[in-house]
């Protein structure tokens, strides 16, 4: 029995060990890939992070790369977008759901115009995250908000 627990102990170890050592040479695969601007590629090799590992760390980092890749490169904000609701629906607890949750608040504000919900986006995030390092830039963002609000009210008064 003492004999079969080893060797079972044994097998968990080389098998999670070699699960880590693929996921992070995937992950320097896919960082290459997107160093190199082979985005197609490299969006082939995040998305096979996505479905193959276990591991929560890989699979949001690629996930939050997926949409940056199609923020930055293919400037798709919808799919940009879902990719960020994957992170904040499925990983709520991940360091980059906060990354999240700011990006598509600033994705509505700056991209796609649309300000009331860039304004709940970045509410919900003083309200989530407090002490959090990009609390400025989000106060910033609605003080930029803002404005626009006041000129539609003017507009609107007239």
């Amino acid at each position: 029995m003492m004999i079969y627990r080893f060797i079972l102990t044994l097998f968990l170890f080389l098998f999670i060990s070699c699960n880590n050592n693929e996921d992070l040479n995937n992950w320097e695969n896919a960082q290459n890939l997107y160093n190199n601007q082979d985005f197609n590629n490299c969006l082939v090799a995040l998305h096979h992070i996505v479905n193959s590992s276990d591991n929560e760390d890989y699979i949001t980092k690629s996930l939050f790369l997926i949409s940056e890749i199609y923020l930055n490169e293919f400037k798709n904000y919808d799919i940009t977008i879902e990719f960020l609701n994957k992170i904040l629906w499925d990983y709520p607890d991940s360091e980059l759901a906060k990354r999240s949750l700011f990006t598509k608040a600033y994705i509505n504000s700056n991209y796609i115009q649309s300000y009331t919900i860039a304004q709940e986006l970045y509410n919900q995030f003083l309200s989530k995250y407090p002490e959090d390092d990009l609390v400025p830039s989000v106060k910033y963002e609605l003080d930029e908000l803002n404005k626009h609000s006041d000129t539609i009210q003017k507009l609107l008064n007239k």
